[in-house]
């Protein structure tokens, strides 16, 4: 039996290193033969290597194809997965955030070291130096006929470092953001380990003469160097999870033992070369204090894990390892990427205040989670999280959020293969209203098209996407979407404070048109004696239209929010997708700037209040100037929300 599905890839990393994992894992539970494809280009799905080599990122479209017994059903679970449902990897809470850091600072002139900041924060502490020399593969060749037991040989050997994968994840507890972070490391290290494409190369070369230690590392060069040579930057930074999994493959084919970590005996900060997520991973836990490699980049493993767990990290510093085996203590600045090596009295004084500082300011930070949010003159300021699901509510409630300010509701949207039904829709509203009562919650009607196409809806492929057909536009043509979502946000409006916004309104006459649909859905549920809230709605002021006409829209809607990141893209028209263009991304542009103030103005003199859900709602510097403009709302993501409380509760 043959099955295929076309779908649009909605994981936030596109198909890289732990999605991939996750896609490959799921394939081969199924007894079919499994492929995706991009284009032309086709990869086994039950191989994670060759799913990161199709290089697919989010908002891509990929064929997925079966072949087999169960070839409709593992069609199914796949495309649910990369679309984003219930069995995808969740987004990382930004309380522990994966996206590399900024570019280096200039070289300091200070005698420090420089490297590439890889986790923020500052550290110092006695130096633990770990620069093994690597032992060498055999150069003996293998014969023809011992090539199956020298391929076995290699197969435990791969199991044995997968075994130590396990073990690393069964010390994780999984409550916290680190732990969760590190364990999606660990799992796809443990795929990488056990991999098809990897298995499939050592076979070969061990049938060509070579033993097994040899082959690991030929074969994990290779795909490393393939890995090395994409474009995109996270997934070059998985070169080195392949040449750390096949090194640990070889040195266990070679009987070499594990790298010296257990002995760290204090807390510590880490000198390295080239550690592994697997070698992080086995470390002895609460005692490492900093993170320092002369390898390495701000996308690989080894640094995600740093920043989930909050560890100071530099890497790539320029030091020689005779320099640095000598090196008794060390200071490390992670947000500047500056190393000093045994440094004196008065540099490490400066090291410690800065991290008191720092303790101190993330104390001062955790008050201002159950504070209300109000500025010295008594104003009460909305400080809400956007969500786009039930499972992002408890990270939001947990960092002191007064409700919700934007629940992105395409993302239920594009999980499954159909467009979820109302009574499944209405299940999830209520829920996260339920959850944030007595807080209000802002529901975005689906904000469909532009840089989010659903599949299945002959959705034309547009030379300008965002200019198109998308958002209210595309809801107002398809009243099969619309009206099925309206029914279920006025049932669920029982549940608590619901706020319905219209997004990406232009003109007068969207709003009236969906406030007549909303009308004929209170309509049909009233004859149909089905129970239902009388919410407030709003409209997402994003288009410059929108800012322009402020005063005319906001005389037949309850409130106004500001969608920053697509007004700034259309006042500055710089598509905000395109990284040539992040100079003109700017909310704080004078034209962007007076976009919001007449937005704010209008909604002061309609008597509606205003409030802000894009990038510039979290950000310390814009914040003082929105609260001046009008803004009494403010929708970020959770891990903001206290700095942003503190911020208010500054403000006159």
């Amino acid at each position: 039996m043959q099955c295929e599905c076309n779908v649009v890839v909605r994981l936030e990393e596109g198909l890289h290193a732990r999605p991939a994992a996750q896609v490959a894992k799921l394939a081969k539970r199924y007894a079919a033969a499994v492929e995706i494809a991009k284009g032309e280009r086709v990869a086994n799905a039950k191989s994670t290597v060759q799913l990161m080599l199709l290089a697919v990122k989010e908002g891509e479209a990929i064929l997925i194809r079966a072949d087999g017994d169960d070839a409709e059903t593992a069609v199914a679970g796949l495309a649910d997965l990369v679309s984003g449902g219930a069995g995808a990897p969740q987004d990382r809470p930004a309380a522990a955030p994966v996206a590399a850091p900024p570019p280096a600072a200039a070289p300091p002139t200070d005698g420090a070291l420089h490297g590439v900041p890889a986790s923020p924060g500052v550290a110092l502490g006695p130096a633990f130096v770990l620069l093994p020399e690597h032992v060498a593969p055999p150069e003996h060749a293998v014969p023809p006929a011992a090539a199956e037991a020298e391929f076995d040989r290699f197969t435990a050997a791969a199991a044995r470092v997968a075994a130590m994968l396990d073990e690393a994840m069964a010390r994780l507890d999984g409550n916290s953001a680190g732990d969760r972070s590190e364990r999606e490391v660990l799992q796809a290290l443990q795929d990488l380990a056990g991999d098809v494409e990897l298995a499939d190369g050592v076979r070969t070369a061990i049938h060509g003469g070579q033993n097994a230690a040899r082959a690991t590392l030929h074969v994990g060069a290779e795909l490393a160097g393939r890995l090395a040579a994409m474009d995109d930057a996270y997934l070059r930074a998985r070169a080195e999870d392949m040449q750390g999994v096949t090194r640990r493959i070889a040195d266990t084919l070679m009987g070499v033992a594990e790298t010296g970590l257990h002995q760290i005996a204090e807390p510590s900060v880490l000198v390295a070369a080239d550690l592994s997520a697997l070698d992080f991973a086995r470390l002895p836990s609460g005692r490492l204090l900093g993170l320092v490699t002369t390898g390495g980049s701000a996308s690989s493993h080894v640094a995600i894990i740093a920043r989930s767990l909050g560890i100071p990290a530099v890497v790539g510093i320029a030091a020689d390892p005779p320099a640095l085996r000598g090196v008794r203590r060390i200071a490390v600045d992670g947000g500047q990427g500056r190393v000093l090596l045994d440094p004196d009295a008065d540099a490490e004084q400066a090291f410690r205040l800065r991290i008191a500082q720092a303790a101190a300011d993330r104390e001062r930070l955790a008050q201002f989670v159950r504070i209300e949010p109000r500025t010295r003159g008594g104003r009460l300021i909305e400080v809400a999280a956007n969500i786009g699901g039930p499972q992002d509510v408890p990270a939001a409630l947990a960092n002191g959020a007064w409700g919700v300010g934007l629940f992105r509701t395409e993302f239920l949207f594009m999980r499954g293969r159909a467009v979820p039904d109302e009574a499944a829709q209405a299940a999830c509203y209520a829920e996260v209203l339920r959850a944030c009562a007595p807080h209000p919650v802002v529901i975005r009607t689906a904000d469909i098209g532009g840089d989010k196409p659903l599949p299945g809806l002959g959705i034309e492929t547009e030379s300008n996407p965002f200019l198109g057909w998308r958002g209210i536009r595309l809801c107002l043509d398809r009243h099969d979407i619309f009206k099925p979502q309206l029914r279920a946000l006025l049932r669920a409006a029982t549940a608590g404070r619901l706020r319905i916004m219209f997004p990406m309104v232009a003109d007068e006459s969207e709003i009236h048109a969906a406030r007549a649909l909303l009308r004929a859905a209170e309509a049909e549920l009233r004859e149909e004696r089905i129970t239902f809230g009388t919410p407030e709605v709003g409209i997402m002021v994003e288009t410059p239209a929108a800012a322009l006409c402020a005063g005319t829209l906001a005389r037949h809607v309850d409130f106004f929010s500001i969608g920053t990141n697509d007004l700034t893209q259309y006042v500055m028209a710089a598509d905000r997708t395109n990284r040539r263009l992040a100079h003109l991304q700017r909310a704080d542009h004078p034209a962007v700037l007076r976009a919001i103030e007449l937005t704010c103005q209008a909604a002061r003199d309609a008597g509606i209040w205003v409030g802000v859900c894009g990038e510039a709602a979290g950000d310390p510097a814009l914040i003082p100037v929105l609260l001046r403009l009008g803004v009494t709302e403010l929708s970020m993501s959770p891990p903001l929300i206290p700095q942003a409380k503190k911020l208010v509760t500054e403000q006159d």
